[in-house]
């Protein structure tokens, strides 16, 4: 028997079928696709419509079978893929990305970094990030934080359109919708996802200016940044378990647990000369 996890009793990606009569179908009953099937009495408007729907659900099945996001994608509306998460975890990389500046015309990415089960990966201009788009055909689902705007935008400049067969989860949205609002770090601290204190005291522009100090011959700084980075991806699974968690807490199922993330980047190394440095020279 298939778990009901939230895909399953999801409607919304139907035709026709809103937030609104998907809570309808909830609080009478129907809460799992194998329901809607079966059930002796659903709404005129979605009997009538029902082997339509049927013939939907099982195309619905077979593309979860494989583990499509592009369809998820394409068939839940954004505010609504939070719900992708759990059924696509096990599949998903968290990745955020170091850059030169805002425009991916007049800057360009200095590393990106990676997050699974199995761990952090750090792609490094003139290193390896020519080995990302190899990277991430492993996975089905992208997680970011603003990488609607930024992450996903600079990154298709760059190397094209590498996500096209993968669904999007850009958490600061749900996070906005839970009352977590402002950057990555304040809602870290708002939310308690926290990270080493040497490391809290550093911002997007020390990015770029461990990156300067790098290739200037800065082992040290090279470091700090790829844990900067890793810090970053780390708080992004937190993140999302806290989403999941949260906003099924609204919906009329019972609690889908998730496993804790274990935390893998603790040994990367850093150096805290190069912190005390930037943080001796911010500008008041």
């Amino acid at each position: 028997m298939e778990l009901d996890t939230l895909i399953r009793r999801s409607f919304i990606q139907l035709p026709g079928i809103g937030v609104v009569t998907e809570r309808i179908l909830w609080d009478s009953g129907i809460s799992s696709w194998d329901d809607l099937v079966e059930s002796d009495y659903l709404p005129p408007n979605i009997s009538r419509r029902l082997p339509g729907l049927e013939k939907r659900l099982d195309e619905c099945r077979r593309r979860l079978e494989t583990y499509d996001g592009a369809f998820f994608q394409s068939c839940f509306p954004s505010s609504e893929r939070w719900r992708l998460y759990a059924d696509f975890r096990s599949r998903t990389a968290f990745l955020d990305i170091e850059t030169t500046g805002i425009s991916p015309v007049s800057s360009y990415i200095t590393m990106v970094g990676v997050l699974d089960t199995k761990g952090y990966t750090s792609y490094v201009t003139g290193e390896n990030l020519e080995d990302l788009p190899e990277c991430l055909e492993a996975y089905d689902l992208i997680v970011t934080f603003n990488g609607t705007s930024f992450d996903l935008p600079y990154l298709t400049h760059y190397f094209g359109d590498i996500f096209r067969n993968k669904a999007h989860l850009d958490l600061r949205y749900p996070l906005k919708r839970l009352g977590y609002s402002g950057g990555l770090k304040v809602i870290e601290q708002t939310a308690n996802v926290g990270r080493p204190s040497e490391l809290a005291a550093l911002n997007g522009y020390d990015a770029v200016l461990m990156w300067r100090m790098w290739l200037n011959g800065d082992e040290g700084a090279r470091n700090t940044l790829v844990r900067y980075n890793a810090e970053d991806v780390a708080s992004l699974p937190e993140l999302a378990d806290l989403v999941h968690h949260q906003l099924q807490a609204s919906l009329p199922f019972p609690p889908h647990t998730l496993d804790s993330w274990p935390r893998v980047i603790d040994e990367l190394p850093y150096d805290p000369k190069v912190i005390k440095y930037l943080i001796a020279n911010k500008q008041p």
